[in-house]
């Protein structure tokens, strides 16, 4: 039953909910999001530019937050993410 339900869930996030309805934004533990008021996804802003994140952007910071990658200034003062793992990354 269950596993019906998770692939209800998936199509429902594909085709289901325009997200037209959404609150105004708000923070709450270091994350700022709107949420759709009629089937509760969380939609992350950036709280500098108030505009919502990509899904890289998203992927990124639940990574910083998960300490899976550090950032670190380069000599030219651009940050560059470093794996904590020890192992080299493909990513581009």
């Amino acid at each position: 039953m269950s596993i019906f339900r998770a692939i209800f869930n998936f199509f429902y996030e594909i085709f289901g909910c325009s997200h037209g309805r959404l609150t105004r934004p708000f923070t709450l533990e270091a994350h700022t999001y709107k949420v759709c008021l009629d089937c509760g996804s969380q939609i992350y802003y950036s709280p500098d530019t108030m505009r919502p994140l990509s899904g890289r952007e998203v992927r990124r910071m639940k990574a910083l937050q998960a300490s899976e990658v550090k950032v670190m200034t380069s000599a030219s003062g651009a940050p560059v993410l470093v794996p904590t793992n020890g192992r080299k990354s493909n990513a581009a």
